[in-house]
């Protein structure tokens, strides 16, 4: 009997499925549009709020044409502040509009503009447009949403029994807080943004959390509301990526949604900025248990960095 004969009776192993640590859901492309309205939404607010003053020192913009937004900054290069939010979501892109924006950037010195697609942009083309002009999905956040339905009367993340109640504590951000609050945000992320930040403390529609151990500020995120959509953002450290625990990040966002609901929000929108392939880990699990599902992930297009091989 031949080898090949041997191996044919060999039982066959079917492959293992896995299940995703949450729930994943197929969304239209009009719902996928009112998910990446809610960012656009809150960006245009927020560049609204920054101080004139600090705008000029930073080159600091947000444009418009029609639906399409994008970010400039000239002397921070920071993917949010220098990226097209949302091409091809309302409307079909056009390689125009491609060739357009990238002379935008190059005009202002920018060498890493990013774009964002998604399984809804429009054409499905729009890939091949930015990869034939040099550019590669360098990075990519997972697309997270919740609607209004309420969540148990108890914590879904308790703290250890083993750690003093008065350990963690989650604040809201006011005007007297609002500096330390800014101050760590800048830190982990080496920015000069506080001038900025603090514009945003009482401003209509937004709220911001602190998470406190022992009365130091350990993680931060925050909540814009507006026509009953709630974004999700400015959190730090980004558990996965800044910080190895994703409890803290976990309970800020519990306060979140408890909070935006009160508010009368129906629509949350938040992302897992550190996605991985099976779409497992506390992340996901995380945001399972606060209600959140899958819509799809949003890929990040730009150039490599000039030292990259």
């Amino acid at each position: 009997m031949s080898t090949a004969a041997l191996s044919e009776l060999q039982p066959v192993v079917p492959p293992q499925t896995h299940v995703p640590d949450i729930a994943i859901e197929a969304v239209s492309r009009d719902f996928s549009r009112a998910i990446e309205r809610a960012e656009v939404t809150a960006w245009l607010d927020l560049y609204e709020a920054a101080p004139a003053d600090f705008a000029a020192r930073q080159g600091l913009l947000i444009a418009k044409d029609g639906d399409l937004v994008w970010t400039t900054c000239t002397t921070i290069p920071f993917i949010h502040f220098n990226c097209v939010k949302n091409i091809g979501v309302d409307g079909p892109a056009t390689e125009e509009q491609v060739d357009a924006l990238l002379a935008h950037y190059r005009a202002a010195g920018i060498m890493r503009p990013w774009f964002y697609t998604n399984p809804h942009t429009e054409p499905s083309r729009l890939r091949c447009w930015l990869e034939a002009r040099g550019m590669q999905q360098q990075s990519g956040w997972e697309r997270i949403y919740r609607d209004a339905t309420p969540l148990p009367d108890e914590p879904l993340f308790p703290g250890d029994p083993l750690i003093p109640v008065d350990d963690l504590a989650i604040e809201e951000v006011t005007p007297k807080t609002a500096s330390e609050w800014a101050s760590f945000i800048d830190a982990k992320y080496r920015l000069p943004t506080s001038p900025w930040l603090t514009a945003l403390v009482g401003r209509k529609g937004w709220r911001h959390y602190m998470l406190k151990r022992k009365g130091a500020v350990a993680a931060v995120r925050s909540l814009f509301i507006s026509n009953s959509t709630a974004w999700s953002g400015i959190d730090a450290p980004v558990p996965g990526i800044m910080a190895p625990s994703f409890d803290v990040d976990a309970m800020l966002g519990e306060r979140l949604v408890r909070d935006g609901i009160a508010a009368g929000a129906n629509l949350f929108v938040a992302d897992i900025e550190a996605p991985r392939p099976d779409r497992d880990g506390p992340a996901y699990r995380n945001y399972d248990r606060l209600g959140f599902r899958l819509a799809y992930l949003r890929s990040h297009y730009s150039y490599l960095p000039a030292n990259s091989s």
